[in-house]
């Protein structure tokens, strides 16, 4: 289930508030908003205050784990289009044992800012903010020299900016010359800022972020300022506090009436709203209620760009986008996340070429004599295209420095055939930019799409299967349905994942097709039972027969010996047999021996039989 909303600032407020909004209209574009479900691999029960990185790359929260205090964690990823990696803790010298939470991270990625306290209502056992610092949680800093070097020693960002009351939560901005926070230090929980004329400069004396965002009576902490500095997300309300946001015209101006953020908030309490530009989804933390344990959600945030809604993205979206190019449209104004800019340039023409280009992001089977295709503005003269195997070189390069991937330059037509066949199961990034007028010109960035190719065999699905004998719950059909599997193809040793025969022979295993095919190979899990090392059950000596009609067989050549399973959990396939391309739609594998030799029994855990969809099979 979907809900679309339009990203208009108006008045939905609780009675507590109502006196202090007022309707302040700021029409943008549509964006279909997601159901919220937790982040995948990194969410998990007590985890709070997820903040991305500008880049989309890195993911900060904070987390007890198995320690008294929470600490810092971090999960990371290559590329936006990726999952999140496994989190970890990031440990001395940034987190020692003490409270650490609160972070984000600058845009340039080397500058991690976080508190390291806890409001009085709320102190973990055993937690004690740093003895070093000014009050009950301070505001810190730690430096690195690269985005892949180590966190250095943190400092205090002092006295004139710390309190002795509580600070935390901080949110810099993308020049890094405002930090907003959270802070008791008024008598009530409320946002504050400093700045900086210059990043070398010391910060200044804080302030409470202008009226009317601070007059709003109940708590108020988590802010989060947006790339453009136009948006300012933070957590409102009580024993249930929501995400609210507040805009300004220009950063010179003043902030607007708070409104709800109705993409992320429920009948639960929500805090710690953050996301990037380069990432289409919204991360925030959510609880039952204030006390209860929270945890990590996302949101994902599309934007509509069927701008005459007629059921296709085409050409005449483009036209669209083009014609009102400079305006505040807001029909156009679907980028960056969440809300648009309040102008069509750029970053709009970005996310509308993602579905104008073919193949389409995170295509995957894609034929090797693929050509790449486009629908450009109408202004564009000519295009760069950017194509190869490395998202980092496709994604940084450009004319001055084209790194071996800028393979057409001022093309004017919107296609390109790569030279030769793409490899098989490779992935691919490539980019467009439109160049307007003569090659010193304006060029117009194009977004970094992915494909894979077509592999080279794939599995047969379709798969039945039969034996001589099988014991109780330990069926054939089990070598064929995937049981047992983990997601990196590891076996288990449960007896129930596994087929074993029974003690009279003779012993085999038969697999039938849904139809005729080339076969390429097949890869083997032998028997993996706990004892499988002691005793022995797995198949050793094969003969291996193939027909397309099941009566009439073929002996294959060249079957080499079945390999020995460890009997321990996470064993991959360890034995490929070659078939070359002969059609069958029936193997008959006949076991004349196990590894064991002690016992008449013997079996299998899985099966995979893999074709060649290009390739006429053969009768050899």
């Amino acid at each position: 289930m979907r809900t679309v909303y339009r990203a208009r600032i108006g008045v939905i407020a609780s009675l507590c508030v109502v006196s202090l909004l007022t309707w302040h209209e700021v029409a943008q574009a549509d964006f279909v908003y997601g159901e919220a479900t937790k982040i995948p691999n990194v969410s998990r029960p007590g985890a709070a205050g997820p903040q991305i990185s500008r880049d989309g790359l890195e993911l900060c929260f904070w987390y007890r784990g198995e320690s008294a205090c929470p600490g810092i964690w971090v999960a990371k990823r290559s590329t936006t289009r990726e999952p999140w990696g496994d989190p970890i803790r990031l440990g001395p010298p940034v987190d020692s044992g003490g409270p650490a939470g609160g972070s984000c991270i600058s845009a340039d990625g080397l500058e991690l800012y976080f508190g390291d306290g806890f409001p009085d209502h709320y102190v973990p056992l055993g937690c004690t903010a740093n003895p070093n610092g000014y009050g009950g949680g301070d505001l810190w800093i730690s430096k690195r020299a690269t985005k892949a070097g180590p966190w250095g020693l943190p400092q205090n960002l002092g006295p004139i900016v710390n309190g002795p009351a509580w600070d935390d939560h901080p949110s810099i901005s993308t020049d890094g010359l405002s930090l907003y926070f959270a802070s008791y230090r008024s008598g009530t929980y409320a946002l504050w800022l400093t700045t900086r004329p210059v990043k070398e400069a010391p910060w200044g004396p804080p302030a409470p972020v202008s009226l009317p965002v601070n007059n709003m009576p109940m708590y108020k902490s988590t802010p989060f300022i947006s790339a453009d500095g136009l948006s300012l997300y933070f957590n409102y309300g009580g024993y249930t506090p929501d995400i609210y946001v507040t805009k300004r015209a220009t950063t010179a101006s003043a902030w607007g009436a708070p409104v709800p953020f109705a993409p992320v908030n429920s009948p639960s309490a929500e805090w710690h709203l953050s996301f990037s530009e380069e990432d289409s989804t919204l991360y925030f933390e959510r609880a039952d209620n204030f006390y209860a344990v929270c945890d990590l959600w996302q949101v994902k945030a599309t934007p509509v760009v069927d701008f005459n809604r007629d059921g296709e993205i085409d050409a005449a979206d483009m036209g669209i986008l083009v014609d009102n190019w400079g305006r505040n449209e807001p029909l156009c104004d679907i980028g960056p996340v969440a809300w648009g800019d309040g102008v069509v340039d750029e970053r709009d023409l970005r996310v509308l070429m993602e579905s104008l280009m073919v193949p389409g992001p995170q295509a995957s089977e894609v034929p090797g004599d693929a050509i790449l295709r486009w629908i450009s503005p109408e202004f564009a003269d000519s295009h760069d295209i950017y194509f190869g195997t490395s998202f980092d070189a496709v994604n940084s390069a450009n004319r001055v420095n084209p790194l071996d991937v800028l393979v057409s330059m001022g093309q004017p037509g919107t296609a390109y055939d790569p030279d030769g066949l793409l490899e098989y199961s490779q992935t691919y990034y490539w980019r467009v930019d439109a160049v307007v007028g003569p090659a010193d010109a304006t060029i117009y960035r194009g977004p970094v799409l992915s494909f894979t190719t077509d592999a080279f065999a794939h599995p047969i699905k379709n798969v039945v299967a039969r034996a001589s004998t099988s014991r109780v719950n330990m069926g054939p059909e089990q070598t064929v349905d995937g049981s047992g599997l983990d997601e990196n193809d590891g076996h288990s040793t449960q007896l129930e994942d596994m087929w074993q025969s029974g003690t009279v022979g003779p012993h085999w295993i038969e697999f039938e097709f849904d139809k005729v095919y080339p076969l390429h190979e097949l890869w083997v899990w032998n028997s993996n039972q706990v004892i499988e090392p002691i005793i022995g059950f797995g198949a050793k000596s094969v003969e291996i027969e193939y027909s397309t009609d099941g009566m009439t067989w073929t002996p294959l050549d060249g079957v080499p010996e079945f390999a020995r399973a460890p009997g321990r959990p996470a064993y991959t396939a360890n034995t490929i047999v070659t078939f070359a391309g002969v059609s069958a739609k029936y193997v008959k594998l006949s076991i004349d021996a196990n590894w064991g030799g002690l016992t008449p029994s013997t079996g299998l855990s899985e099966v995979r039989f893999f074709y060649v969809p290009s390739a006429a099979a053969v009768n050899p």
